[in-house]
């Protein structure tokens, strides 16, 4: 079955279980956004600074796909796929790894997503205000980590479940290199 066929599917059934009123493309933005979604929650708790990474990448495909529509409604449909990501996980990722199959240059852009959510927040409240106003000093130089083992664990998994290529998983590594650098 091609990645449109199984889009449209999951559209049709996500319309079905939600009563949601999103057009094919608008929900295919959330297809390709939830990914981060699941990095976000990985740690346990989507804190402020990763939910804003992904109304940002939620804005960044909209933009780029021509969609208009607010944030409220992005916002409530993030939130709706938080509470309900055990149920549509496999069927998103199925759908997202057809597309990444049919669409191969999207294989980097969601390398930059996984990195981008985890990066927005260390997991550790103490930790993200201190980076926030630079005084990593006050704390052990081996307790700062950009990126807690939960979400990059999370990372992993997701660059296998959706089958990433081989130069998108050697960048998301060069990315998570550096972060721990």
């Amino acid at each position: 079955m091609s990645a449109k066929e199984l889009l449209t599917r999951l559209w049709s059934d996500y319309q079905r279980e939600r009563r949601s009123h999103l057009d094919e493309k608008a929900f295919e933005v959330l297809v390709r956004a939830f990914p981060a979604l699941l990095v976000a929650q990985a740690d346990g708790f989507t804190d402020t600074s990763e939910m804003q990474r992904l109304q940002e990448i939620i804005a960044f495909l909209r933009q780029k796909e021509g969609i208009a529509l607010d944030t409220f409604d992005w916002r409530a449909e993030l939130r709706y796929l938080a509470i309900d990501s055990d149920f549509w996980r496999g069927r998103f990722l199925e759908v997202l790894r057809a597309l990444l199959r049919d669409n191969p240059d999207l294989n980097r852009e969601q390398a930059e997503f996984l990195f981008a959510t985890a990066a927005a927040s260390t997991g550790d409240i103490v930790q993200n205000l201190l980076l926030r106003i630079k005084k990593t000093e006050s704390l052990e130089k081996e307790t700062v980590k950009l990126i807690s083992e939960k979400e990059e664990q999370e990372i992993h998994r997701l660059s296998t479940e959706l089958a990433l290529s081989a130069e998108a998983i050697a960048y998301l590594r060069a990315l998570l290199n550096q972060a721990h650098a």
